[in-house]
């Protein structure tokens, strides 16, 4: 039965101040925003498109979206701010056109991290600050050896606001033939160039104390100073006290750098892993707590916040969400939040820096038997459907999609485990013959709605054998086995008349029938008028399959109907 929109309430979030929501939004980063977030709901995504909310980027490649679409995003992202940006971090990727773009869109611009753009040249970024004038810090991490003294002399030139600037060059990278010259040509066109800096990082330089004199005697407000891993460097003596005067943070070139290392490879392809997070107690000695203001969300209701994290997916959720605050994480570790996992993803695992089987497993141990609804796609196994089943006996919603290798002998098995199980949606699932149809709907009793989408899929995969006879047997298997089903989908099915004759007279409580694309059945005559009494909600063979979400197979032969 149909509902009107105006009796829903509008979901609890949106109640929420405008700034509130931005704040949330933010910890969730522009990557999550772009994919997901802007379309949990229309507030969101009017948040979303506010200038404001894109000052600050930070554009890391995460390891699963496509380099070519990260930079699309990243130009999106900048787009978006509509010239208010003023911090950017780029990692991972990035060319010449890209920092190019960034600079003529970007006059306020005062702060940029590049980490690892192979792609920027020296050249490329040379000429892309001259449009930063107000550029105010500079971070460079194993980035090309393209970029030599004279581009580094050619930014402090074009950026006389600079107060913070760290360069560092990838150590892997082709080396130049005289490096270590090159390195004193930098501390030469750092103290020429860069009068007003505050900070100053050069790891892994080959920089001697001669050109590091020559920065201090032309740095008169530096005092935070990071030379590690530069061992021509000499800090006994004269320089060691002159150091000791001037600078209120060093680093020294024997000091460890593994905190300097752990931010490079944050994001960086590592697969998923169940680890507590190590927190450096150190870094945290003398730092009141209570010294910085609550963030204001924490203030939610707690069953607001769990419903506006669980628009976000359980992915996301995993991968960032549950880090964004201790009140996000307490409710990200709650059983309820686990009743319903989505898995749904793009289908491009290889791209992935996790493994969403053992993701899904981790979701389901959070739900502590509570979970009631699942669905998955483009990933599984036999022993992943078993060791759902095992720990879910409350579920009533499976939903499975190209999961490839899931067999339909193991599945009609697994779901022994979930008597309560009312819904099974199975789409393009190759291995499930209707012995195994049979099976399961001998094994759920309760079950009132079966979908069945032999021929459709989401990828161009080549289409499964089968014969007409093969597929009657599947619409026989259900006539036998669901008697309370309310609901049915055969979609592309080589169903005749006969075989759904026999599904109405077994199902009598069946009220919703979807057979797009199933040719062989005739809807005139007798079976028209009985189907339109006892079926309140029919799609026809000839219907749109536009809202369906994938793409059909019309006839054994490919269409593009992507949805």
């Amino acid at each position: 039965m149909d509902v009107p929109s105006t009796s829903a309430p509008p979901p609890p979030w949106t109640e929420l101040p405008r700034d509130v929501t931005a704040i949330i939004l933010h910890r969730l980063g522009p990557i999550e925003i772009l994919e997901s977030a802007q379309e949990v709901c229309t507030t969101w995504k009017d948040v979303c498109l506010e200038p404001a909310m894109w000052r600050v980027i930070d554009m890391k490649d995460v390891g699963y979206v496509d380099i070519n679409d990260l930079q699309i995003m990243c130009c999106d992202a900048v787009d978006r701010s509509q010239g208010q940006l003023i911090e950017i971090s780029i990692k991972d990727y990035g060319d010449d056109d890209l920092i190019r773009y960034i600079s003529e869109r970007s006059s306020h611009l005062k702060c940029l991290r590049l980490a690892c753009c192979y792609g920027i040249s020296g050249n490329g970024l040379s000429e892309a600050v001259k449009k930063f004038p107000q550029l105010e810090e500079l971070h460079l991490s194993l980035m090309s050896s393209s970029i030599l003294s004279e581009h580094i002399e050619s930014i402090g030139r074009s950026c006389p606001m600079l107060k913070s600037f760290t360069f560092r060059r990838d150590s892997e990278y082709p080396l130049l033939e005289d490096i270590e010259a090159e390195d004193i040509e930098y501390a030469r066109a750092i103290a020429k160039t860069m009068p007003n800096l505050h900070h100053l990082g050069l790891l892994g330089d080959h920089m001697t104390n001669e050109g590091l004199q020559a920065i201090l005697d032309n740095c008169p407000h530096l005092e935070s100073l990071d030379v590690r891993e530069c061992f021509n460097i000499d800090l006994g003596g004269y320089l060691g006290k002159r150091l000791s005067r001037q600078m209120k943070n060093l680093r020294h070139p024997s000091d460890s750098s593994s905190d300097y290392e752990s931010t490079l490879n944050t994001m960086k392809g590592n697969k998923f892993k169940l680890e507590r997070p190590k927190i450096n107690k150190k870094s945290r000695k003398g730092v009141s707590s209570s010294s910085a203001p609550r963030p204001p969300w924490v203030e939610l209701p707690r069953d607001v916040t769990a419903n506006i994290l669980h628009r976000l997916g359980a992915i996301e959720i995993l991968e960032s969400a549950r880090r964004v605050c201790t009140t996000w994480r307490s409710v990200c570790l709650e059983p309820a939040m686990w009743r319903v996992i989505d898995m749904r993803n793009l289908g491009d695992l290889h791209d992935m820096p996790y493994d969403l089987e053992i993701m899904c497993r981790h979701a389901v141990d959070r739900s502590q038997g509570q979970l009631i609804e699942i669905n998955i796609e483009y990933f599984g196994t036999d022993e992943l459907i078993h060791y759902i089943t095992e720990r879910s006996p409350l579920l009533k919603h499976l939903k499975l999609a190209n999961c490839y290798n899931i067999e339909g002998e193991e599945l009609s098995e697994a779901v022994k485990k979930i008597p309560q199980l009312e819904e099974l949606h199975l789409t393009y699932m190759t291995s499930i013959d209707a012995e195994y149809i049979e099976s399961i709907g001998r094994s759920c009793p309760m079950l009132k709605s079966f979908t069945y989408n032999y021929r459709w899929y989401n990828h161009n995969y080549p289409f499964p054998e089968s014969s007409e006879a093969e597929e009657m047997e599947y619409a026989q298997a259900v006539a036998k086995t669901m008697p309370n089903l309310c609901h049915l989908a055969l979609l592309g099915d080589q169903i005749t008349n006969e075989r759904l004759i026999a599904i109405l007279d077994n199902c009598p409580h069946l009220e919703s029938l979807d057979i797009r694309q199933c040719k062989n059945i005739d809807l005139g005559g007798d079976l028209e008028k009985r189907l339109s009494k006892q079926i309140k909600t029919l799609r026809r063979p000839s219907d749109s399959t536009a809202d369906y979400g994938w793409i059909v197979n019309d006839d054994d032969s490919y269409t593009s109907d992507i949805y």
